[in-house]
């Protein structure tokens, strides 16, 4: 147990100076839990738009111009990377304008980037409600890489297909 114990405080070393790094983008905002991966997701989404982090309050994570961006992110190559996690609310005031999607592979290394318009996915039915012991949690999406070409807006140099 101790060789273990050893390897988690390299992990959580390594792991804290990530956070540091990535605090001097966050435009204040304070980076909450062990979330690397959301983190990571809405740091390169406003540096992708030029834009700025908002306070946890608001629906969206960033805004650039006229856009406020709902940023969600995954790693991996396992079929669920497409899916995000919930989505509290879809359609009313206050609502974003786009939905930015970031896919990291397993080094966490940036792959692709989507960026829809919230109302278009909205109106073609592309949000899917999400229940939980037949209990309303909130809505989903589905990225569907090889239809949605026209929305990507970044592709890792490195000839990262999407999958």
């Amino acid at each position: 147990m101790e060789r273990i114990g050893g390897k988690l405080e390299q992990i959580s070393a390594a792991f804290q100076s990530i956070k540091n790094e990535l605090s001097q983008y966050a435009d204040g905002k304070i980076l909450k839990g062990d979330e690397l991966v959301g983190w990571i997701g809405e740091i390169y989404g406003k540096l992708l738009l030029n834009g700025s982090l908002v306070d946890d309050k608001y629906e969206h994570d960033f805004e650039a111009g006229d856009k406020r961006v709902s940023v969600k992110a995954r790693k991996g190559t396992s079929s669920n990377w497409k899916i995000t996690s919930i989505i509290s609310k879809i359609e009313g005031d206050n609502c974003p304008t786009h939905l930015m999607f970031l896919h990291l592979d397993d080094k966490y290394s940036l792959k692709n980037v989507w960026l829809y318009p919230w109302d278009e996915i909205r109106e073609t039915g592309r949000f899917k409600i999400k229940t939980v012991r037949e209990q309303f949690r909130g809505y989903y999406f589905i990225v569907q890489p090889k239809n949605d070409e026209m929305f990507v807006i970044y592709r890792s140099r490195y000839g990262n297909n999407p999958d």
